[in-house]
């Protein structure tokens, strides 16, 4: 029997599609669901990477 995802402890993704590590229910996903569920991650990541990079950068306090 396969237990709960929120069972699940840290590192525990056995089908190597979690971004995290951690299994966050993506094994039960479609191929397609998958793809559109990791892009999704992917851009999120790619926004918050970016915002970060923008909070850092010599003009983020800058008054207009």
């Amino acid at each position: 029997m396969t237990p709960s995802v929120k069972n699940m402890k840290k590192g525990t993704c056995g089908c190597g599609r979690s971004p995290t590590g951690d299994c966050i229910g993506w094994h039960g996903l479609t191929e397609e669901q998958y793809q559109t569920k990791k892009a999704e991650w992917d851009f999120e990541q790619y926004k918050t990477q970016a915002q970060e990079l923008w909070n850092d950068s010599c003009t983020s306090n800058r008054s207009e």
